[in-house]
């Protein structure tokens, strides 16, 4: 988009806009796969039946992804977890998955793997307190570790923005500066990426966690005053 203060000034901004796109990750998406990497292999996920298939990956990614949690406390759900763990070989870590589902703590789990998700992305480490678990844990997580669990979605990010300079017909080092907001703009491996990307644009900062609201109500009050 072309963005002047002259610009601003017109009614019609449509020919400012160059190109549009977008890909459907948000914060919620790299809580995801942190969990998944770091956390859920504590409950079972990946590890073995008698029968040496794997335990069922699905109830893990229920508990990991925030929308679906309360999937894993259905009545169904309960008993498949009670049949499963008959089978299991390591019953201890696939108990303290049955002993989390029956606290209904799932949330509480999330929210822990947020704020390490939050730390990792301002700090080179993060420890991981799982008070709740039983027995209760602790983890060491690294940056280095998140980045690797996320890199398929930065990459996504990634490959969309260079579609966007490509469908804009813009070159990268013509573009003067990008804006971020959204809390899971503060993710350190996602600057970088679109720091490379287009090395000549400084960082414009908005409000993480208001900006896009912001906007929304300055559209509206542009359009029905």
């Amino acid at each position: 988009m072309r963005l002047s203060p002259e610009r601003a000034k017109k009614s019609d901004r449509l020919d400012d806009i160059l190109a549009t796109g977008g890909v459907h990750i948000g914060g919620t998406d790299f809580d995801k796969y942190l969990s998944l990497s770091s956390v859920m292999p504590l409950l079972g996920l990946g590890s073995k039946l008698t029968s040496n298939s794997e335990v069922p990956s699905g109830y893990y990614f229920n508990l990991a992804t925030w929308h679906t949690i309360n999937l894993i406390y259905t009545r169904k759900a309960w008993q498949q977890l009670q049949d499963v763990y008959r089978e299991v070989a390591e019953r201890d870590k696939f108990a303290r998955l049955l002993d989390l589902v029956e606290q209904r703590a799932g949330h509480w789990l999330a929210l822990q793997v947020e704020a390490a998700k939050i730390g990792l992305s301002a700090e080179e480490s993060f420890t991981l307190e799982l008070d709740r678990l039983r027995p209760p844990d602790t983890l060491q997580l690294t940056r280095a570790g998140f980045d690797a669990s996320i890199d398929h979605l930065v990459t996504s990010v990634e490959q969309t923005v260079g579609k966007l300079l490509a469908d804009a017909g813009v070159k990268a080092d013509a573009i003067d500066s990008v804006f971020f907001t959204g809390g899971s703009s503060g993710v350190h491996l996602l600057r970088k990426r679109i720091a490379a990307l287009v090395p000549s644009a400084k960082q414009v900062e908005g409000d993480l966690f208001g900006s896009i609201g912001a906007g929304l109500a300055l559209d509206a009050v542009r359009k029905f005053s």
